[in-house]
């Protein structure tokens, strides 16, 4: 009787070259802008969330019960928080920021939020002895590293195994910091039919880590087997290190030769006159607040009272104006949500020009702001923000 043969072992799928994770959606360009409108308005519900949560927390009768309600409701406001750092990233709005970051102590510090992302996600950390610091600003490094990982948890749904790889190297005479970051399966699952890494689910995560990795000089790249592995290579520039100053020479002068310097009392300090006179010697302690969303004008006004401001708080440029003229000397600080509201001939900008050239002006601003040099005497506190990053400005501010 012939010998039947077996059917051949299936072959294990070959793993689909490294691509860059610079791919380009249709219509990409308009989806930014979708991405950065989206920013905007999330950048004002974050900071409208957290300060409503933070006064329901200090006015519960309850304390006891509120540790873990409150850290599961802060947990979900800075998951709010990194999807806007995300569309503003995917939006092409954050640009190089210098600074230096040591990777070991960042992704110590990570692992709660990357855990968070996943329930049940093993994270190993495998870093080399003697890393030298990347040539990026702690931000932006965290923001990359954040964002690949959600983008390898969205291409293999599912996978827990989750490895970060360190270790330095050369490019040509440039040292570069090279990191792996690859996600894998207990056990092998059915692979899926389509490339994930094309799917729209993917570009956000993807584009926003990439813009970060590229703006600060390094390069990223996938590679993608599905049903087993993905992984992302990431190379970094290094930081150079500035080298140590020398000692500087010891000089001994002997006591004949000693020179006793005569003490002369300093200068008396100049006193202000005019409008720094009065600015430094503000007895009302207004401020005016201008912002149209309900629950952040709440917010600001709280902080001004718990700092001793009386608060006048408007929605529209009109009633802001309406305050001024009527008692101009009483106001110390004014706070806006748009700095177009003090655009050259706006009805508010004439206003304080006339009529209270010496309030401080501090303008909310929902990013990375792009014309700060242009009014450099602004005070710009950056959306999301929640109340100890509130207060924590505003102190500098009236202060200042």
């Amino acid at each position: 009787m012939p010998k039947q043969s077996r059917p051949a072992a299936p072959k294990a799928p070959e793993p689909k070259p490294a691509v860059p994770a610079t791919r380009r959606a249709p219509n990409l360009i308009n989806a930014r802008r979708v991405a950065l409108t989206l920013a905007e308005d999330l950048a004002t519900l974050v900071s409208g969330i957290e300060g409503r949560a933070h006064g329901l927390i200090e006015a519960a009768p309850q304390r006891e019960l509120l540790p873990a309600a409150a850290e599961g409701l802060f947990t979900a406001v800075q998951r709010l928080r990194t999807l806007q750092r995300k569309l503003v990233a995917f939006g092409r709005a954050r640009v190089a920021v210098p600074g230096s970051t040591d990777v070991c102590a960042l992704v110590a510090g990570l692992k709660d939020e990357l855990l968070q992302m996943q329930l049940g996600l093993e994270l190993r950390w495998e870093p080399c002895q003697s890393l030298p610091p990347i040539a990026a600003d702690p931000d932006t490094v965290r923001d990359a590293l954040l964002f690949l990982c959600s983008a390898l948890l969205r291409a293999e749904r599912g996978a827990t195994h989750l490895s970060i790889e360190a270790g330095h190297g050369f490019a040509g005479d440039a040292q570069s910091i090279r990191l792996q970051l690859s996600l894998e399966w207990i056990t092998e699952t059915v692979a899926a039919e389509d490339d994930v890494l094309t799917d729209a689910n993917l570009t956000l995560d993807l584009e926003a880590a990439n813009h970060l990795i590229a703006c600060q000089g390094g390069t990223v790249s996938i590679s993608h087997l599905p049903g087993r592995s993905v992984r992302a290579f990431v190379i970094w520039p290094a930081a150079v290190l500035p080298a140590l100053p020398a000692p500087k020479p010891v000089v001994t002068v002997a006591p004949a030769a000693a020179v006793v310097a005569e003490r002369v009392a300093p200068p008396p300090a100049p006193q202000p006159t005019g409008v720094a006179a009065q600015t430094a010697g503000h007895r009302y302690r207004g401020a005016l607040v201008l912002e149209a969303d309900q629950a952040v004008r709440a917010m600001l006004a709280s902080a001004l009272k718990a700092s001793g401001y009386a608060v006048f708080a408007c929605s529209d440029g009109a009633a802001a104006c309406a305050f001024l003229k009527a008692t101009p000397a009483r106001f110390e600080v004014i706070i806006l949500d748009d700095e177009h509201r003090l655009d050259a001939g706006d009805a508010l900008d004439e206003t304080i020009r006339t009529l209270a050239p010496h309030l401080k002006i501090c303008v909310l601003v929902p990013g990375p702001r792009q014309s700060a040099a242009a009014q450099p005497q602004w005070h710009c506190i950056e959306k999301p923000f929640g109340v100890h990053e509130l207060r924590t400005a505003l102190a500098s501010v009236l202060t200042g």
